[in-house]
């Protein structure tokens, strides 16, 4: 779309001011094209009509959410005010003092001390890619370090800006950064050395002026030198363009160099007072500021580092007091007082104390130099001729000679100190850290000012060729069409000043003629530039002055002393006079060039003769701007053949006041640095580059649901694009990226907008439709009500008049009457109607009773007949059987009576008898008469019996019914009697239902009772089924216990069996309520369960019965095989083993090699005890012991020591190996402690155990060796654990969403985030969890104890959660409310992950504590002062810098949330003020845990152990 119509209503525009340089303002009316206004307003609300040109309309401003980006290329829009405004958002709002500009860092000095620079900052950029961080100086740093050892190629970071702006600081963190992360291999620590370098350079060349307190004042260029691995090896420096007029002069509130002053400030020690010193203001170079003191420097303090760095460096102490002669002789110089003598004449005293002073430092003749500082020596072709000096001239004759030889010291200093910095090996590569001066404009203007301005336009022509072809090189990765790119040239400048019959040759050859002048060098310039460069002006009002139009602006300089400063010429006989010094150092400053000119140099100080003198006159003929030249142009190459990276500080005020934004100055060094060209030159191109996936995250709202239908995502991104943006030329499609003209991204962030707005007005309008509508039935409500009451009261009083109420009163006595009267009516029908009842009622129960009372009279009666004949046929029975109770007993009687006599009869008698047969036929009759009796009597029995049951039965039934008579009269007492039992009854029940519910909860409490003992028992039984392999002798102990088990379980059942027995007693008197119902029934359901429960337990007690049913059969099986084979091979009884290993000592080196070196872990853990290999050792050491050889015991330890260190160094990166020997070590250590035979390790000893316990040895000692090796062993075993999962940590915890649809991308710019989002192997959080829980089961598996392993997992935990939070503080991307709800959704799975480990007790939960508070503080509201307090009371494992940070960094992720007001921030940190907490930014991520050993017996018999062939130690024996 074209640009004219992104300028509608509530768009923002910028329009220039005169004090902010650049004002908001927002447009109030739509602009059409031919307007000659524009209507827009002020953000203080004032209403403007801006003149405006259809062709060069007001920059455009860019959407707030991409305000304060971390680069400046991020920006859709891009031009002055952008950049400026986006400074100033970072700088004041957020703290933020390095912003990105391309390939550009923007560093803006804060004038304050930032907890930024700190060793765990560079841990945290060190391997990091550029675009993954926030800015700063170190990522910068480790760019070059990466781009060097990636494609072997060396590296220049060029730090430059003006006075003030940080540039040695920040050259300085660079250096520090390389040496903390390459830090070389030999003891020599050069890293310390070249970080030692910067504080003798700072004291030597820094200065205070009116700009800066440690200013420098000369260019340095320090190249650190790297080995093939990337080590530093060595570092040299060049230096450019020192300030030596400032060792004579300085203006108001400026200082001499540092080192001066630090000198003044120690004179009184002892070692210093023989140079005569004193305090900074008794001497000329050194007070000509006014202020000598630099607030908060301590220049006694500074002295001390210094020495120590001369000493750090190599350089001894002789060496630097002849320095500090040398520094405090210039100082004594500048004191020598000139006095002049007539016009033409000046002269020094013979008395002068300073002059004799500095004679004496330095070892020079007093008389001449009394003499030639006052006069000159002019040599012609014909004569020699000396020349008497004006003060004036004598003056200037001095202050050359001083700062000749502070030059000369200056040089020599950098001189040893890159002797110090010198390598033996070969240089692979190196990094050259750039430290020069920036563009400088002042009121006046001189030759510094022009040679600083000339070394910026060389680096700017490089810089802009870099810049050129790293965005050629952007588009041909891209395949994008290339199109030629206007941009800034100022090789005309360059020429102006370099080429021939230039500015500075024009200077060189004026310095050539015996009386050239500034003004003649000027009108050649006048006369050769004037009218004919467009870029050299005269000024109108100063024929003193020229005018160059550099790259930044017009600079006016003053040609007044060009010459002289060009020249640098000091007197010969002066330099004759130092170099015949017997103080050795300053004489080797003036000696000639050891590179002879011509054959007949040595001839110089032999004879006079003019010849001789003329190769030394070429020397001096050198002058600083041909100098200068030539080593700029070294500089140059070597800066090309290096890949540049760029570093411009900027200060942000003149002030020096911390955090305050000065828009003019800052605006005046952007355009002096190249920033802005850079942003020129990026927006007449494509400058916003999005990758594929960024936009469809960011634009995935404004598609359709036929276009997310697609899976090619890249597709889905170009034919949205072809829809939103008809205008094919304002995007390209690159090969990763999309490529965006200016202003588009806006667009599609204003599409963006309009769409959610668009859906927040539907949501909004539908709630409060809802709202609304509930308001007003709310409304129509109380409407109604109000309408009734007052309708009611409105018709009441429309009734209240005279006549109304007569009638009123008259109707209430008529009413009284007359319901009196119906009551009365009513109460007399009552009264008939109650007595009619009761009358009816009282006859029929009359009657009824009469009734009863008739029927039981003739009850009586029949009772009495019916008895008096029952009682007379009981009498009659019961005389018949009396009687045939005689007859049968006479019968009987008489039979018997009958055998007597038949028994005294004899056979004849009998016979005679039986013959006669009377008596027989007799006898026979009386027996067939007694049967028949028999029979009738037994009959008539039955009968009689029969008679009586029946009448039994009828007064059975008679009773009844008299009983049911009764009954019916009791009925009515009866039922009342138990109703009032009943609820009597039910009362004492409902007092009885909690000491019911009390007894179910203990019979609940005696179940689970018995549940744990049951637990108890069958894991006992686990551990006797483990034994059985092991003790096949212990059947009948294993039979008992099973016994013992099964009673303990019957018991058990008979016990749940009454309880439930108990429950349904209690339950079955619950029936009479509903209350009782529920009762019942909740514990119906309880024993039901207790039901089942107990059946689980016989179920799983029988599984455990069949298991040992059969391992015993097992154990039966293999010892009947074993006796099988004793019986052939060994025929003779098994030995009794005493839990020791034989060995010889000849054997050691073996047993190491077999038990230790060689032992693989992933073949020991597999169906082993833990710690075997311990075991094993220790057995051996037992039998020393047994031995009583102190010899063969301390060589055994030492062997098993050395060994384990040896396997451990080996495979210092395995960590199944270390984690192995550190479970082996453990136990080692144990066992030592076990068996040492001290009370405190042997109560938890087995008789068995205390009877193997050492006998004759002490080992506490050994002990302590062992305690040692294991801690180093841990150590070691926590980093290779933090090594593999270190690099896990921010793209698992921070950058991995877990919770989906919740994106947090923005534009990125030109420093592109390393990781894309659809990477297949970037890690997530699944990665780290699968990552701990390989380290928790290879710990489980090694055997490695609970107490550590808790240690180590709390070790791991604290190290993501410190990374993750370092991370976050260095990211301000990744500060959000959507980025605060996935790191604690990644919270939450760490937790999960402990908990599912049963690591809860481990406290690891507790040092993701900051880090959750973290996530909080992104998510919670931050706006009113109960936000503060809130974030105050909460955020309290995080230090108040950190939640300042945290506050500062905060970044919407779209425009409806709103950034958090400076005020907020400055309110919580004045709440956080009294919080006493370290002022640390970052977490110490090397910071280790305590570790602890806790002793924990082992509970394997030693003679029960047995080692496996697999370790092939067939040689020991167990004994």
């Amino acid at each position: 779309m074209a640009l004219a119509e992104l300028y509608t209503q509530y768009n923002r525009v910028w329009i220039p001011d005169n004090e902010e340089v650049w004002q908001s303002a927002e447009i109030t009316k739509n602009y059409k094209a031919g307007d000659r206004f524009l209507h827009v307003q002020l953000e203080d609300g004032t209403e403007l009509n801006y003149p405006v040109d259809p062709a060069a309309l007001p920059p455009l401003r860019n959407p707030d959410i991409l305000v304060g980006e971390n680069d400046l290329t991020a920006l859709s829009y891009l031009h002055e005010p952008a950049v400026l405004h986006n400074l100033k958002v970072r700088f004041v709002e957020s703290k933020l003092i390095y912003t990105y500009s391309g390939i550009i860092l923007v560093a803006i000095n804060p004038y304050k001390q930032l907890p930024i620079y700190g060793d765990a900052i560079i841990h945290a950029y060190s391997g990091q890619n550029m675009g993954d961080m926030d800015p700063h100086i170190f990522a910068v740093a480790e760019e070059a370090y990466k781009q060097m050892a990636r494609n072997n190629k060396n590296q220049s970071i060029i730090v430059s800006g003006e006075s003030g702006a940080g540039k040695t600081v920040s050259a300085r963190y660079t250096m520090r950064y390389f040496a903390t992360v390459s830090k070389s291999t030999s003891n020599a620590h050069v890293e310390d050395k070249v970080l030692a370098s910067n504080p003798i350079t700072e004291a030597v060349g820094n200065a205070k002026t009116t700009r800066n307190d440690n200013s420098s004042r000369f260019g340095k260029y320090t190249e650190i030198s790297f080995d093939q691995s990337y080590r530093i090896i060595g570092a040299n420096m060049r230096t450019y363009l020192l300030e030596k007029s400032r060792v004579v002069f300085q203006s108001e509130n400026e200082r001499n160099y540092h080192i001066f002053y630090q000198l003044c400030a120690s004179a009184m020690q002892p070692e210093f007072q023989h140079l005569k010193l004193g305090s900074a203001e008794k001497f000329n170079y050194t007070r000509m500021g006014g202020n000598t003191v630099i607030e908060g420097v301590d220049d006694r303090a500074n002295m001390v580092e210094t020495q120590k760095t001369f000493a750090l460096l190599g350089l001894k102490e002789d060496f630097q007091m002849d320095i500090f002669k040398t520094l405090a002789a210039i100082l004594h110089l500048g004191n020598v007082e000139i006095t002049a003598v007539g016009d033409e004449r000046s002269s020094i005293s013979p008395e002068d104390s300073h002059l004799n002073i500095f004679c004496d430092l330095l070892d020079l003749n007093f008389d001449k130099m009394t003499q030639w500082l006052c006069h000159r020596k002019i040599i012609t072709t014909s004569e020699t001729v000396i020349k008497p000096m004006t003060k004036p001239q004598a003056v200037n004759a001095r202050d050359a000679l001083a700062k000749k030889i502070y030059s000369h010291l200056f040089d020599f200093i950098v001189e040893r100190i890159n002797q110090a910095l010198q390598f033996t090996g070969k240089q692979h590569t190196f990094i050259g850290v750039l430290d020069i001066y920036g563009f400088e404009t002042f009121d006046v203007n001189s030759f510094e000012q022009f040679c600083i301005n000339y070394a910026n336009e060389k680096l700017q022509l490089q810089f802009n060729l870099h810049v050129f072809k790293l965005e050629q090189e952007e588009y041909m990765k891209e395949d994008i069409p290339w199109t030629l790119i206007d941009f800034y040239d100022n090789q005309p400048v360059i020429d102006l000043i370099e080429a021939k019959m230039g500015i500075l040759e024009l200077l060189d050859e004026e310095c050539l003629l015996p009386h050239g002048t500034d003004e003649n060098w000027l009108q050649k310039l006048y006369n050769n530039f004037v009218n004919k460069n467009a870029l050299f002006e005269k000024p109108r009002m100063s024929n003193t002055s020229f005018i160059i139009q550099h790259f930044a602006d017009k600079v006016e300089y003053k040609c007044e002393g060009f010459l002289e400063k060009n020249r640098d010429t000091v007197y010969e006989v002066l330099m004759e006079i130092l170099k015949e010094s017997k103080f050795r150092l300053c004489a080797n400053f003036f000696q000639d060039n050891p590179v002879s000119i011509s054959p007949f140099s040595s001839t110089i100080n032999i004879k006079s003769a003019r010849p001789v003198l003329k190769p030394p006159n070429k020397q001096l003929r050198m002058t600083v701007g041909s100098k200068f030249r030539s080593s700029l142009s070294l500089l140059m190459e070597t800066l090309n053949a290096t890949t540049p990276h760029y570093v411009r500080c900027i200060k942000p005020n003149d002030e020096k006041q911390p955090f305050e934004f000065d828009s003019k100055r800052v605006a005046q060094q952007l355009r002096a640095c190249g920033v802005l060209e850079t942003i020129r030159i990026s927006a007449q191109s494509y400058p916003s580059r999005w990758t594929y996936i960024e936009f469809f995250s960011r634009y995935s709202i404004l598609m359709t649901q036929q276009e997310l239908s697609l899976n090619d995502k890249k597709q889905i991104c170009k034919i949205v694009l072809q829809r939103l943006i008809q205008d094919p030329n304002q995007y390209q499609f690159g090969r990763t990226k999309i490529f965006f003209r200016a202003g588009q991204v806006a667009y599609l962030e204003k599409l963006r907008s309009d769409k959610l707005r668009h859906a927040c007005i539907m949501i909004q309008k539908s709630v409060r439709g809802w709202l609304q509508r509930k308001k007003f039935l709310r409304i129509k409500q109380a409407a109604v009500t109000i309408q009734q009451y007052f309708r009611g009261q409105r018709t009441v009083r429309q009734a209240i008049t005279a006549r109304a109420l007569k009638q009123t009163w008259a109707a209430i006595i008529i009413q009284k009457y007359c319901r009196g009267y119906l009551v009365r009516k009513l109460c007399q029908l009552i009264h008939v109607a109650a007595v009619t009842i009761q009358a009816f009622t009282r006859g029929f129960l009359a009657r009824k009773k009469y009734r009863k009372m008739l029927e039981e009279h003739k009850a009586v009666i029949l009772q009495k007949y019916a008895r008096a004949w029952l009682a007379r046929r009981r009498f009659q029975n019961i005389r018949r059987f009396v009687s045939n109770i005689q007859l049968s007993y006479r019968v009987q009687r008489l039979h018997t009576n009958n055998t007597a006599l038949y028994s005294r009869l004899s056979t004849e008698d009998l016979e005679h008898l039986n013959e006669d047969g009377e008596l027989w036929f007799a006898y026979e009759g009386l027996k067939k008469a007694t049967r028949v009796l028999e029979s009738h009597f037994q009959s008539q029995k039955e009968i009689y019996e029969n008679e009586i049951e029946g009448l039994n039965f009828k007064v059975e039934h008679l009773s009844q019914d008299i009983n049911h008579l009764q009954k019916l009269f009791r009925e009515e007492n009866d039922i009342n009697d138990g109703i009032r039992l009943e609820v009597s009854r039910l009362t004492s029940e409902n007092m009885v239902i909690p000491d019911l519910k009390q007894q179910v909860s203990e019979l609940e409490n005696q179940k689970l009772d018995l549940e744990n003992r049951l637990q108890e028992q069958t894991v006992k039984l686990k551990e006797m089924s483990n034994q059985l392999h092991h003790e096949p002798e212990g059947d009948r102990t294993l039979r008992r216990t099973n016994e013992a088990q099964n009673e303990i379980n019957i018991k058990a059942k008979e016990r749940l069996n009454v309880i439930t027995q108990e429950i349904e007693g209690l339950s079955n008197g619950l029936k009479q309520d509903e209350i009782h119902d529920e009762v019942k029934s909740k514990i119906k359901q309880e024993t039901t369960r207790l039901t089942v429960e107990n059946m689980d337990l016989e179920e799983k007690l029988d599984m455990k019965d069949r298991i040992i049913k059969k391992l015993e059969d097992q154990i039966k099986t293999l010892t009947k095989t074993i006796e099988k084979v004793n019986e052939v091979h060994v025929p003779t009884l098994s030995k009794e083993y005493i839990g020791m290993m034989e060995y010889k000592k000849e054997d050691e080196e073996r047993i190491v090699q077999n038990l230790i070196l060689d032992l693989k872990p992933r073949g020991v853990v597999v169906n082993m005890i833990p710690g075997l290999p311990a075991h094993i050792l220790f057995m051996c050491v037992r039998y020393a012991d047994y031995l009583n050889d102190a010899d063969m015991l301390k060589s055994f330890i030492n062997v098993t020591i050395d060994g384990i260190k040896q396997v451990v160094k080996e495979n210092s990166e395995d960590f199944e190996m270390l984690s192995f020997w550190l479970s082996n070590t453990y136990y080692f250590l144990n066992c030592l402690k076990q068996y040492s035979g001290e009370e405190e390790f042997m109560k938890s000893n087995t008789p068995r155990q205390n009877k193997n316990c050492l006998k004759h040895f002490d080992l506490s000692e050994y002990r302590q060796i062992l305690s040692d090796l294991a801690i180093r062993i841990y150590h070691q075993f926590i980093v290779v654990m933090e090594n593999n999962i270190q690099p896990m940590i921010v793209p698992g915890m921070l950058e991995y969403e877990s919770l989906q649809g919740i994106s947090g991308l923005k534009p990125t710019g030109f420093r592109k985030r390393s990781s894309s989002i659809d990477d297949t192997d970037t890690y997530t959080m699944t990665s780290i969890l699968q990552q701990l829980s390989y380290f928790y089961s290879t710990m489980c598996q090694n055997g490695l104890d609970s107490e550590l392993l808790k240690q180590a997992v709390k070790q791991l935990f604290f190290l993501i959660g410190a990374v993750t939070l370092n991370s976050l503080f260095l990211r301000k991307d990744m500060c959000s409310c959507r980025k605060g709800m996935q790191i604690r959704c990644n919270i939450s799975y760490l937790e999960e992950w402990l908990k599912d480990k049963n690591l809860q007790s481990s406290n690891a939960k507790e040092t993701l504590e900051p880090l959750a508070q973290a996530a909080w503080l992104l998510q919670v509201k931050k706006i009113t002062d109960d936000d503060a307090k809130e974030i105050c009371e909460h955020c309290t494992s995080l230090s108040t810098v950190q939640i300042v940070k945290i506050l500062n960094s905060y970044t919407p992720i779209d425009d409806f949330e709103k950034r958090v007001a400076p005020s907020f921030v400055r309110k919580v940190q004045a709440m956080l003020n009294n919080r006493e907490d370290v002022p640390q930014l970052m977490l110490d991520t090397k910071y280790l845990f305590q570790v602890t050993f806790p002793f924990t017996p082992s509970p394997h018999a030693l003679e029960m152990i047995q080692v496996p062939s697999s370790f092939k130690l067939g040689f020991l024996t167990r004994v």
